[in-house]
């Protein structure tokens, strides 16, 4: 039971810790996640036969991995990058896990699922019936998410015969006001092979005229605006870097050196294919959809549907940004791939240092997930401590940020902010200037791990000025504009 356990905790659970966003949600998921399937991994090597899925999926897999795991290091912003490809990894191997499932623990996975579903759906309800919400939210952090979500549970609630979850699950997605999301569904009914010749075909065909009559009306609407803005700066990243991207999770980093408007902030594309190529590149993003494709094309109807509606609706929401929705994509998606009767023997004298190998594979992962929360904390209380003129114990708390995080640019910037309160506070010209040294090379470790923030130039330039080195400030400015090919540099 410990495999089936392990794809609910991300599918089921994760929707519950506010869709997994937060660091902390994100550590305590991918903890568990390597120690389960490192304790699963060792039990099956120490039997001696460890279940496989089929060639090809292992190979399409394998390639993912391979791509990534590229796409991951030769980032700019590889510390960025580090926990957006942990999230992936968590979807990732459910596509060969399952392979080890039977039918009745999937079924299992789908109740855990149900549950899950009916604790978002009464939460959307006590917000909109008591708090008075108009727009509930759910669990999770925004109304057009919870949205998405709700596009894979209505399906899952209608194939388990919960119709009243599923009448609850259509009526709060009524009160999120997502047109995207309803564009979804009712295309996804006119995609849907089984509903053809019946009248829903022709109830999915009226509703996704009205969807895209109400988007057409959005065409010059700042909204629809904001979002071109961003699709064009994705397909920039995109040019500019084809075969690995930018890096997984760091759009939102990149985005002011690829945006011709200055200020249209933002974390995600607002479109998911095109924010997979830019931060994946070309090669992932056709391996990955591709493998989508094929799962989808011969999976159960419901699922199928499920996640068909919520792809589309990724065309104009970010609703597969979020991990919690990621994973119950990616089991749906995977739940088409059959039960499979392959494996491999482990001969004797390989199976205790196979299992001590897959144990300490798994440690290592859970220190990867459990550092970086670890120095956002520590990185948190420098601040707070730093606020209160606590200088001397800002700076023990910043190094021990960036002894957990050293290539974290943001540990860097907050070191560089301690430095420079301590300059200002320091009682001789000699202690400042110390300072002020300190600062400048966190500054510049700072912009060499995330080359695409403007603050941190010009930052870097204005404690040049103030140590009485003008070359160098220029010099600061003149780098950080070369990395700015579309927009303003600093």
């Amino acid at each position: 039971m410990i495999l089936p356990a392990l794809l609910a905790l991300p599918a089921a659970g994760g929707a519950l810790l506010r869709g997994s966003w937060d660091l902390w949600a994100q550590a305590l998921l991918h903890t568990a996640s390597a120690a389960g399937l490192s304790l699963w991994l060792s039990w099956r090597i120490l039997v001696g036969y460890l279940p496989l899925p089929s060639r090809r999926s292992l190979l399409w897999t394998a390639a993912l991995l391979a791509l990534g795991a590229a796409s991951t290091w030769a980032s700019a912003l590889h510390a960025s990058a580090l926990p957006d490809w942990r999230t992936f990894l968590n979807a990732l191997w459910m596509f060969p896990a399952m392979a080890a499932l039977s039918k009745d623990e999937r079924r299992g996975i789908d109740q855990a699922v149900r549950a899950a579903a009916w604790a978002l759906m009464t939460l959307a309800f006590y917000q909109r019936m008591v708090l008075r919400d108009p727009a509930p939210s759910s669990a999770l952090v925004n109304p057009n998410v919870y949205a998405g979500a709700v596009l894979m549970l209505l399906p899952l609630a209608l194939e388990t015969g919960d119709r009243l979850l599923a009448l609850g699950l259509l009526i709060s997605l009524s009160w999120t006001q997502s047109v995207g999301a309803w564009l979804g569904l009712f295309s996804s009914m006119l995609l849907s092979r089984s509903l053809r010749r019946t009248g829903w075909f022709w109830v999915g065909a009226a509703g996704a005229l009205l969807c895209l009559g109400a988007i057409y009306d959005r065409l010059q609407s700042p909204e629809f605006l904001h979002r071109w803005n961003w699709w064009a700066a994705a397909l920039r990243m995109t040019w500019d870097k084809p075969l690995l991207g930018h890096g997984p999770g760091v759009f939102a980093l990149t985005l002011p050196a690829y945006q011709e408007r200055e200020g249209l902030s933002t974390l995600y594309a607002h479109q998911y294919f095109l924010q997979t190529a830019a931060e994946y590149g070309l090669p992932f993003a056709a391996l990955w959809f591709g493998g989508l494709w094929h799962c989808l094309r011969r999976g159960t109807s419901h699922k199928r549907f499920a996640a068909r509606a919520v792809l589309i609706h990724s065309l104009w929401d970010w609703t597969l940004s979020m991990p919690s929705n990621l994973w119950l994509f990616s089991y749906f998606a995977a739940s088409s791939i059959p039960e499979g009767s392959r494996g491999v023997n482990i001969p004797s004298r390989w199976r205790v240092p196979a299992a001590f190998a897959a144990l300490c594979v798994g440690g290592w992962l859970m220190k990867g997930a459990l550092d970086p929360w670890a120095a956002s904390r520590a990185g948190r209380a420098a601040t707070q401590r730093l606020s209160s003129g606590a200088v001397e114990d800002a700076r023990r708390l910043s190094a021990e940020a960036l002894r957990l995080a050293p290539e974290d640019f943001q540990a860097h910037l907050t070191s560089a902010e301690v430095e420079l309160e301590a300059a200002r506070l320091a009682s001789t010209p000699e202690t400042a200037a110390r300072a002020l040294s300190s600062a400048a090379a966190s500054l510049e470790r700072a912009a060499e791990l995330n080359p695409y923030r403007k603050p941190t130039w010009t930052l870097l330039s204005a404690v040049y000025k103030r140590m009485g080195l003008p070359d160098l400030s220029a010099s600061a400015l003149a780098r950080g504009a070369r990395r700015f090919p579309a927009g303003e540099g600093p």
